[in-house]
């Protein structure tokens, strides 16, 4: 019998877009940040591109943020539109 896999849903955030944005600016590609922050890239990938299915950790959002040199308050303005 086939397991059903579930489709992953895309979730609009301004998240998305601001991850993205400072990674670019830092000039890092999603593999060498992720290499930098000690996750794996297809963790930066799905941050990103809001494919995953968990809810985003603020552990891991603070260590990406601290890696490129940000403030974890520049996400929170980023999610309450400031």
């Amino acid at each position: 019998m086939k397991k059903n896999k579930e489709k992953t849903t895309r979730i609009f955030t301004p998240w998305k877009k601001l991850l993205k944005e400072l990674r670019e600016e830092a000039g890092y590609s999603q593999r060498e940040l992720a290499v930098k922050c000690g996750m794996p890239q297809r963790t930066i990938a799905e941050y990103e591109n809001c494919m995953s299915a968990r809810e985003l950790s603020v552990y891991k959002i603070e260590k990406i943020l601290d890696t490129l040199g940000y403030e974890i308050d520049v996400f929170l303005k980023a999610e309450v539109g400031v």
